[in-house]
């Protein structure tokens, strides 16, 4: 079946939030290890709707098996910065789903006047980091430590890409 990229809608909330869980579970990808309550993801999901962030999901009929989202901070020093967050469930990764998600929002974030997409990206996470470069984000930063889960320390790096760079 055919895989769509397509603009968030409310129609596929109950979907996302499945996805979201599935990744959460997984507890290697996304820094949460469970998703918030459902209300609380569809109010973000709603809010960042409403400000025409980029949010897009892939979609296979009525199945949300992805998402890239970026959202800017509410505060109008920092609006000019967009957070990135995405995901894939596992029986979807390595067929292009991330590129093609990335690039319609990023695509949609320059369209609204971001000047610059930040993101956090566990170090060890080779094909997220080497998608990213792919798509000119550059490392800021690495972040040591940054997560601690089963007695284990993860580093992080900080990434960025700049649109208008000058």
């Amino acid at each position: 079946m055919k895989i769509e990229i397509v603009y968030a809608s409310e129609k596929y909330f109950q979907s996302f939030y499945e996805a979201l869980s599935q990744v959460a579970k997984e507890r290697i990808y996304i820094e949460m290890v469970e998703a918030p309550p459902y209300e609380k993801v569809v109010g973000f999901q709603q809010d960042n709707i409403s400000k025409n962030a980029a949010v897009y999901y892939a979609v296979q009929g009525d199945r949300v098996v992805g998402w890239c989202d970026i959202f800017s901070s509410n505060n109008p020093r920092m609006s000019h910065r967009g957070g990135l967050g995405m995901g894939l469930l596992p029986e979807f990764r390595g067929l292009g789903l991330g590129s093609k998600l990335l690039k319609s929002a990023l695509e949609h974030a320059q369209k609204i006047g971001l000047e610059k997409v930040e993101l956090h990206v566990y170090s060890s996470n080779i094909s997220a980091i080497a998608l990213y470069k792919n798509f000119g984000f550059e490392q800021e930063g690495l972040l040591k430590k940054y997560r601690k889960l089963d007695g284990q320390d993860f580093d992080c790096l900080a990434m960025a890409k700049f649109f208008n760079k000058e």
